[in-house]
């Protein structure tokens, strides 16, 4: 049985202009999952993601927790569900829980300043982060790097070290 997750990104800006417009259409998502626990909590950020979220697209905003046992349990079989992110550690995670992730795109990370590791412009990740994306690739997860739906996927795999 699948789990109907169609796509997982990591982006800070969770559900915002491009994903909204251009990601979920794309997609042809019919839920637009956030899997963040501050988010999940805040109803003043769960309205701006409901107004941003494209007509006849579903939402959650959900923690890790929730997103994980729902997930497991099947519960979005049938759907397909673009995840979003906003932090890595919350991808990683759902792949530590045993959530199965093929892919895991990395849009939009650049909350990071200091020692980091540019994987590109609007990609920078901690060391920390950088060991969490590594096991996740050695687990068999590839890690990309794409902005925009139409722009090249980049695999960053080797970047990690």
């Amino acid at each position: 049985m699948g789990t109907g997750i169609i796509h997982f990104r990591v982006d800070d800006r969770m559900l915002h202009g491009i994903v909204a417009t251009q990601w979920v259409p794309t997609s042809k998502a019919t839920r637009a999952m956030v899997v963040d626990g501050p988010a999940s909590t805040n109803d003043v950020v769960r309205s701006s993601l409901k107004m941003a979220c494209p007509p006849g697209v579903a939402l959650s905003v959900i923690d890790c927790e929730k997103a994980i046992t729902n997930i497991l349990a099947g519960k979005y079989a049938n759907q397909r569900v673009f995840c979003v992110f906003r932090y890595i550690h919350s991808a990683y995670e759902l792949f530590r829980a045993g959530v199965p992730m093929p892919q895991l795109n990395l849009g939009n990370v650049t909350q990071n300043t200091g020692d980091v590791t540019v994987l590109d412009k609007t990609v920078r990740v901690s060391d920390e982060e950088r060991e969490m994306l590594r096991e996740m690739r050695d687990g068999g997860v590839k890690i990309t790097v794409r902005f925009l739906p139409g722009d090249a996927e980049q695999d960053v795999s080797a970047l990690l070290g």
